[in-house]
């Protein structure tokens, strides 16, 4: 064996990269398990690395004997469910527990591998006084089964810096008083903990207020809270991230109380629930405070006039202050898209706020309306963006009318676009030109286009396709059309939406094919200029 493998921060190194949680399923899991049977030097970094990051606890009993545990399956969908056939002897518990020590990152329950409630009540109840996870730093508590309770406190430790409460698979609706004590003392056991994370419907009062027992959070992402809870969030010296559901209170308690000027002075990530959007304006106003990243989420749909306010806004906010990344989402369920052309939702330009923006996802229930000008001015405003999404999920509703025109010059103001949705107007694809468009301009970063709801017709297809396929040598895909809000409207010729859908996925097929051409004739060219060349 080479002597830089002796070198334990280079096999840490490796071990890292070897583990891959996007790579294929259990690939990665594989290799570190053979790494770790290859020698003894690679053994303990292997393993530690392997066992690091735990999602579910069933693992750990099926490494046992298989007298131990006993599967069944749950019906209709034929899960294998684990259990317990008998309590693990001494020796399993040194396995048990030998595994369980490498532990740094846990998901309670996988929904893939569900265990019994026996399962959790043994492991509830190691033969020994030392803590079974006693290097465990993240725990995500995703099972509400009340009866199991009692294992948060086994799990909870002084290392633990991230808790997330995350029950919207099993629901919360089981949470009781029970609870209560186990909760309150999760502050007292977990002192060190810096990022929380709280169910957005709390099922029972001393979920909110556990946040009171934390003084160094760094990050808060929970429901609706009081005024006493959020006055406390706001000495937070450390927090850089808030999310939370406003409520009347909290604002009423802003006019009545302005906040100081140490207010959140470190915030840099804001996301607000909101009943509607002024009021989410008239919060950031009176807080005075600038965030970087602004995620909203409103459950009225706002009108053209709100956004062109929202807009507003920010212009006078972020004067000479940076601000990157724009999120506003409407929360389902709500009431339908209007049919009726509204006033169009020109974007600010020329502002100072605007320069440094990368990222502008808008979703709501508003009619969107942009020519080319308006796009070109956009874009223009804000070079460095790299997402921008315009109704992705609701549609524009009123038809397009950027062309290419537009699109190629969004394309050479903002070379770092790589994911765009919009809707544009395939009525000027009437043929295929001779020369290239723009002039060759290129985008290599995008690989999903969206066009929202975009109506093309079946003669516009292979035109539109070679467009894209042109500056977009990249794109895998290319979606319209796609949710369920757009499928159930109508345009203007009655045209059924799936058939726009249809003919959209014939637009990705042959982009597809198209850029498989011309890779074909770049490598035939570039092979007939070598052979030229040797000639010579």
């Amino acid at each position: 064996m080479h002597r830089l493998f002796l070198v334990h921060e280079l096999l840490i190194i490796i071990c890292e990269h070897l583990y891959d949680e996007d790579d294929i399923p259990n690939a990665s899991k594989e290799a570190l398990a053979r790494l770790a049977r290859t020698c003894k030097a690679f053994h303990t970094v292997a393993l530690n690395a392997l066992w690091s990051n735990l999602d579910g606890v069933a693992p750990l009993l099926q490494c046992l004997p298989a007298d131990v545990t006993r599967l069944y399956w749950r019906l209709p969908l034929g899960t294998a469910v684990v259990g317990i056939e008998r309590a693990p002897r001494e020796a399993e518990w040194d396995v048990i527990q030998g595994y369980a020590s490498r532990v740094h990152h846990l998901r309670v329950l996988n929904p893939l591998r569900p265990v019994e409630t026996s399962v959790i009540f043994t492991l509830s109840r190691p033969p020994t006084t030392s803590p079974l996870f006693p290097n465990l730093r993240s725990l995500v508590w995703n099972d509400s089964r009340p009866q199991i309770m009692g294992f948060l406190r086994t799990l909870c430790g002084p290392l633990l810096t991230s808790l997330m409460f995350d029950c919207s698979s099993t629901g919360t609706a089981r949470w009781d008083a029970a609870a209560s004590a186990i909760l309150i003392a999760v502050p007292v056991i977990c002192p060190a903990v810096k990022v929380i994370t709280l169910p957005s419907s709390s099922p029972c009062p001393p979920i909110p207020n556990m946040l009171l027992a934390w003084s160094h959070l760094e990050e808060v992402s929970c429901g609706e809270i009081d005024t006493v809870i959020f006055r406390h969030l706001a000495k937070q010296t450390y927090l850089r991230k808030l999310a939370f559901k406003l409520s009347q209170s909290i604002s009423q308690s802003l006019t009545d109380r302005p906040p100081s000027p140490q207010t959140f002075s470190r915030l840099r990530e804001l996301e607000v629930h909101a009943p509607e959007l002024p009021s989410l304006i008239e919060f950031i106003q009176k807080l005075e405070i600038h965030p970087t990243t602004i995620r909203a989420q409103v459950d009225a749909g706002p009108t053209p006039s709100d956004m062109k306010a929202f807009f507003a806004f920010l212009t006078e906010h972020y004067v000479g202050v940076k601000l990157q990344n724009v999120s506003l989402l409407q929360s389902p369920p709500s009431i339908r898209m209007p049919s009726v052309t509204q006033l169009p939702l020109l974007p600010p330009t020329g502002n100072q706020f605007n320069g440094r923006i990368d990222t502008l996802m808008i979703d709501v229930k508003c009619s969107i309306h942009l020519a080319d000008e308006d796009l070109a001015s956009l874009a223009f405003a804000w070079p460095y963006l790299r997402t921008f999404s315009v109704n992705k999920t609701h549609g524009w509703v009123v038809k397009s009318d950027i062309s290419q025109i537009g699109l190629l010059e969004m394309l050479q103001c903002c070379p770092k676009l790589q994911t765009l949705c919009i809707a544009i107007n395939t009525d000027t694809f009437t043929e295929v030109p001779v020369d290239r468009p723009g002039g060759g301009i290129q985008n290599k970063n995008v690989r999903t286009l969206g066009f929202a709801d975009s109506i093309i017709q079946p003669r516009a297809t292979t035109v539109v396709a070679a467009f894209l396929s042109d500056i977009f040598p990249r794109l895998n895909e290319v979606t319209a059309w796609k949710s369920d809000q757009m499928r159930v409207r109508r345009d203007a010729d009655s045209t059924d939406p799936t058939v726009h859908a249809i003919r959209w996925e014939s637009v990705s097929q042959q982009i597809k094919g198209m850029i498989r051409i011309r890779q074909q004739e770049r490598r035939w060219r570039w092979g007939e200029q070598t052979r030229f060349l040797n000639d010579c």
